[in-house]
């Protein structure tokens, strides 16, 4: 018989449903947050969050309890006020923390996961990832490549941007395409794999930046001016481009350049092949 010693597990789901009851428990507990813009109190236990969480430990131990809150003393125990993150987030965090699982949901999930980049909890990240990606679709595609993109997780960019190439027409017909930062709209459009013409992709383009240039409070040409030029012009035709070019004579919304280039491809049928304007998208008719 072998005297190594082996590691042993026992029951995971046991464990978590023990784990889970002293979860916002206020006996012995030593950390006290005050959490949101209601100031709803949240307890725990530093020896936890320490031993799941360098950035609970580094604070901790240089006794600066300084995460989008600054520390106080209530009755002995530290006391952490958040007031930029949702009870409900915070929460699922924690339940992350003392189980190493936590129930998400398409209203908390890209919170959870902005919190969990923010507290360094990368188990915690995948599992957003993969709840994002496996419940793709034509309303949560937008929010879902923004995450993405605000917060460098490229796989699921690359999970997104294939289900928006798949689906372009509705993902720009979706309530929430409007919500689409400037970057983030100039990186799909990008795509040769959009299955859309050009004239519906500039439509689509000129839609959003309507709507935004009425909430950002900024001119239509200011707003899109780091979108429109990945419209590619030189893929309409020359009666979509004569209207066109008739409406930006008065609203001066497009760089002449981009349209001169258009006309001077109708004239020559010449491109440059290195650049993406003359490209043919997947949806190019």
């Amino acid at each position: 018989m072998s005297s190594a010693a082996e590691a042993v597990y026992g029951d995971p789901e046991l464990f978590a449903v023990d784990m889970r009851k002293i979860i916002n428990d206020q006996e012995m507990s030593d950390i006290q947050f005050v959490v949101g813009e209601d100031r709803e109190k949240v307890y725990a236990h530093k020896i936890i969050l320490s031993g799941r969480c360098e950035v609970f430990r580094a604070m901790f131990a240089e006794q600066k309890h300084q995460i989008k809150g600054t520390a106080k003393k209530d009755g002995g125990s530290a006391l952490l006020v958040l007031p930029d993150v949702r009870p409900t987030v915070f929460l699922t965090v924690l339940e992350f923390i003392y189980t190493n699982t936590c129930k998400l949901s398409q209203t908390t999930v890209v919170d959870v996961l902005a919190s969990a980049i923010e507290y360094g909890l990368e188990g915690l990240v995948q599992c957003c990832v993969a709840y994002i990606t496996e419940g793709l679709q034509v309303d949560t595609a937008c929010e879902a490549i923004q995450a993405a993109i605000t917060y460098n997780q490229d796989d699921l960019r690359d999970s997104c941007m294939d289900f928006i190439e798949k689906n372009t027409l509705d993902v720009f017909k979706s309530p929430h395409y409007a919500e689409l930062s400037e970057d983030t709209l100039a990186w799909i459009l990008q795509s040769d794999r959009l299955q859309a013409d050009e004239p519906e992709i500039y439509a689509a383009m000129r839609e959003w930046g309507t709507v935004n240039m009425v909430v950002l409070e900024r001119p239509m040409c200011d707003v899109i001016a780091s979108v429109v030029e990945h419209v590619r012009f030189p893929l309409l035709s020359t009666e979509q481009l004569t209207k066109i070019e008739a409406e930006n004579d008065k609203e001066k919304n497009i760089p002449v350049a981009l349209i001169s280039k258009a006309w001077k491809y109708h004239a020559t049928k010449q491109g440059d092949p290195d650049d993406p304007a003359f490209s043919k998208r997947a949806g190019t008719q």
